[in-house]
Parts: C-alpha cells; structure tokens; sequence
C-alpha cells in the first residue's frame, strides 16, 4: 500500500478514535504491550466498573461516551433502527441475549419493552454476576455455542449485539441455528455480523490504519446471503438491515422475525 493510499484511509477513521490507534502504535515501538484480553473479557469489567466511578457516570454511558465517534453513538443507532423497523411495536415479554458483556443493550431493551422474563447468555462469569445483580436478569449456563437451557419456540426476542463480528464462523453458524429454534412465531432475531458490504476498500483501509495486527481478536466476515438463507429455510425471513459503527468501520445489523404458522397450524 503506498503513503497516498494509506493517507486516504486514514480519513476513514473517526477523529475520536484516532488518539487510540496513534497510542497503541507508540507504545508497542517502545516494547509496552497492554496484557491481551481474550474476545470473551473484550471490556474489562473491574477496569470499566473503576473508570466509570471516577467519571461519575453509569457503566453504560461511560462506555458509550469512550466509543462515541459523533453524533449518535453504535447502540442509539441500533435502537433507532429497531424502532423504525417497528420491533418494539408489539409487546415483547420474553428476551434473551447471547453476549451481553455490560449491559448497554440489555439496559435499553428494558427500558422500551419492559419484558415480564429476560435472560442472558454471557461467559464473563464478573459481568455475569453484575448483570443479575444490577437489573434482575435471569442468567443462563452458557457453553459458548448453544442455548440448551431456553426452550424452544419460548422467546419473543432474541439478540446479540458486538459478539459475532469476533467469533469463528462455525460458532457463529451454531448460535444461529439456536436463535432460530428459540424465538416463538410472530417474534424477533437480531444480531449484527460483518458481511461483504463492510468491508468496501475504505473499510478495509480502516482496518488496516487501525493496526489490529497485536489484538486479541480478529475481524470474522460472515457472508450474508448464508444469513439470510439459515433463517429464512426456518420460516424466519429478513425484515431489514442498517449499518452501525464498529471500530475502527462498521457492521451490519440485521432484523429477522419468525413468521405466523397459516390459520390451524401449529
């Protein structure tokens, strides 16, 4: 790549994360390498918990305001979206989450449906434990591949947010077959995943600008024709989709919903 390029790609890159990369770079040509944290512990929690103290903020908005790239931040955007695509529109009383590490999602799903059952998915054991604690969840055994302890047909929402865009595809294509069994007719499934239309060359460069080469995890490509195809061969056609901001580009939300069985059928 020659200096141009990489100086195009680098206006790809929010203002707001560019502290972060330029950082990360010069503390790894020093020989400083931060202790890497696997995809499973991607936020801290004692570090976040500590930091949002000293901020006088909630977890969440600490969390949304360190990730703000202007404007409306990933998870606003992701409400909006499923607002718009009218998700919210008829009563939700049961909900389950796969992946969700501190709350932010989770705290904003309650707060627009207030469902009577919500239940968790997440292998951070701390996160886990705070996450019942702070609003009441009910947590689930997770093994990181299935939802074996929710019943199936037993949801009317289930979601992930930030989860598969860091995990390999075959357990990714698990999860998927679980969400699908899971929701009940008439309900929802949401996750976001990186397809092919997130990573475009500017995407790319993003990436690459980002210098991601010493994380603990990498960026996973899930093709979304496949998506679209596992569920809808499941009675669970695409409603829509929209992209939100995933450092240091984007993913690609996509909002499934479980169609009704014709009159007399099961």
């Amino acid at each position: 790549m020659n200096s141009s390029g990489s100086n195009r790609a680098g206006a790809h890159i929010p203002a707001a994360w560019w502290p972060r990369v330029v950082m990360s770079r010069v503390l790894r040509r020093f020989g400083h390498n931060h202790k890497r944290r696997s995809f499973a512990e991607y936020i801290s929690f004692k570090e976040t918990l500590e930091a949002a103290k000293v901020e006088g903020l909630s977890v969440g908005e600490y969390i949304e305001r360190k990730h703000l790239t202007g404007g409306r931040s990933a998870l606003d955007q992701t409400m909006d979206g499923l607002v718009s695509l009218g998700l919210f529109s008829a009563q939700i009383e049961s909900v389950c989450e796969l992946g969700p590490g501190s709350g932010r999602y989770l705290q904003k799903t309650i707060a627009q449906c207030h469902p009577s059952h919500y239940e968790i998915y997440e292998t951070s054991n701390e996160w886990r434990r705070w996450l019942v604690q702070q609003y009441g969840v009910v947590a689930k055994k997770c093994d990181g591949r299935a939802l074996a302890e929710t019943d199936s047909g037993s949801v009317d929402f289930v979601h992930a947010h930030k989860l598969f865009p860091g995990l390999p595809f075959l357990i990714t294509a698990s999860y998927f077959r679980e969400m699908a069994r899971v929701v009940r007719h008439g309900g929802w499934v949401v996750f976001d995943i990186l397809t092919e239309e997130c990573f475009s060359k500017e995407h790319l460069d993003a990436w690459f600008n980002a210098d991601p080469w010493e994380w603990a995890w990498s960026p996973q490509m899930t093709a979304r024709e496949y998506a679209v195809g596992i569920f809808a061969e499941r009675g669970i056609p695409l409603v829509g989709s929209f992209r939100v901001p995933l450092f240091p580009a984007v993913t690609e939300c996509m909002v499934f919903r479980k169609t009704l069985p014709a009159s007399g059928g099961s």
